[in-house]
C-alpha cells in the first residue's frame, strides 16, 4: 500500500496502475486493489473505468473510503443520483465527516441544480466538521453571493483566501469571486486586482480569464479585455459566452468582420453544448 501512495503522490500513474493490478491478481479479495485501480483511473480523468473497480471494491468491504471515492467517480459520468445515494451512505457510515457534506454542498450548488439553500446547508456541516477547509467556505461565499447576500459573501470569501493561505496554497477561485463581488459593489478597479490575482495564480483557467475581461469591460477598456476573453475561449472551447462578449466589442468598436465571425462561433457552440 505504500508503494502505491508513494507512486500516487509523485503522479506516476502507469507505475501505480500496475502495482494495483498486481495486488488485485495476488489477493483478488482484498478491496484495496480495486480501490486503488479505481483511484488511478480518477486520476487519470476515467471516470467509467473508476466505477467499475469501485463497485467491484464495494462489493468487497463497502467501507467510506470506498463508497466517498465511487460517488465522486459517478459525479464525473454525470450519475447524479448515484452520486447522492454513495454520499448519503458514506456519511450513515461516518456522519462527522466533512466530504461527503461538501461534495453534496458542490453539487446543489451546481449550475444543473442551482439549490443554493440546500446547497449552503450542507456546507455549512462541512466547515462545522473541517473549520479550516477553504473550499467549502468558498462554495458557501459563492451561495451566498448567488443569492444576494453580498456582506455574508465577502466574509466568506475571505475566509476561504484566509485559510488557503494557511494551509500553504492560492486559491483562485475565492479571488474570482471577490472580483465578482466588487462589480456588483460598482468597484471596477478593486475588481480588476482581484481578478489580476486569480490570473496570477491559475494562468490556464478559463474562469480567471473572464472575470478578468469582465473586470476589464467594467472599466470600459475594450482592448485590454479582448485577449482576457481569447483566452477564455481557448481554455474552456465549450463556453459560448467569450465569443458574445466578444461580438458585442467588435461590433462596438465597427469591426463587423470580427464581429460576424464572433457570433458565429456563439452560435455554433451554443447549439453544440
Amino acid at each position: 500500500m505504500a508503494e502505491i501512495r508513494a507512486l500516487l503522490s509523485s503522479r506516476d500513474f502507469p507505475v501505480a496502475e500496475k502495482q494495483a493490478d498486481e495486488l488485485i491478481r495476488r489477493e483478488p479479495g482484498n478491496f484495496e486493489g480495486y480501490f486503488w485501480r479505481g483511484f488511478v483511473a480518477l486520476q487519470q480523468e476515467n471516470g467509467y473505468d473508476a466505477v467499475r473497480f469501485l463497485r467491484r471494491a464495494e462489493l468487497l468491504d463497502a467501507n467510506v473510503w470506498v463508497l466517498k471515492l465511487l460517488g465522486v467517480s459517478y459525479y464525473t459520468v454525470r450519475q447524479y443520483r448515484l452520486f447522492t445515494l454513495m454520499m448519503d451512505q458514506a456519511l450513515q457510515k461516518q456522519p462527522s465527516d466533512f466530504a461527503p457534506y461538501y461534495y453534496l454542498g458542490r453539487y446543489y450548488a451546481s449550475e444543473q441544480i442551482g439549490d443554493f439553500y440546500k446547497a449552503t446547508e450542507y456546507l455549512r456541516k462541512a466547515v462545522r466538521y473541517n473549520p479550516q477547509h477553504y473550499r467549502s467556505y468558498y462554495y458557501l461565499g459563492y451561495c451566498a453571493e448567488s443569492l444576494r447576500r453580498i456582506t455574508e459573501a465577502e466574509h466568506d470569501y475571505q475566509q476561504s483566501l484566509q485559510f488557503a493561505q494557511a494551509a500553504g496554497t492560492e486559491f483562485a477561485l475565492a479571488y474570482e469571486g471577490m472580483s465578482r463581488l466588487r462589480l456588483l459593489e460598482n468597484k471596477p478597479q478593486d475588481a480588476l486586482d482581484y481578478a489580476k490575482g486569480a490570473v496570477k495564480l491559475s494562468p490556464e483557467a478559463a474562469s480567471s480569464h473572464k472575470a478578468l475581461a469582465k473586470a476589464y469591460d467594467a472599466l470600459g477598456r475594450p482592448d485590454d479585455a479582448i485577449p482576457e476573453w481569447e483566452l477564455a475561449a481557448k481554455f474552456d472551447p465549450t463556453d459560448a459566452s467569450p465569443y458574445f462578449h466578444l461580438y458585442r466589442t467588435y461590433l462596438a468598436s465597427g469591426d463587423e468582420a470580427k464581429a460576424k465571425a464572433a457570433y458565429a462561433k456563439f452560435k455554433r457552440l451554443s447549439a453544440t453544448y
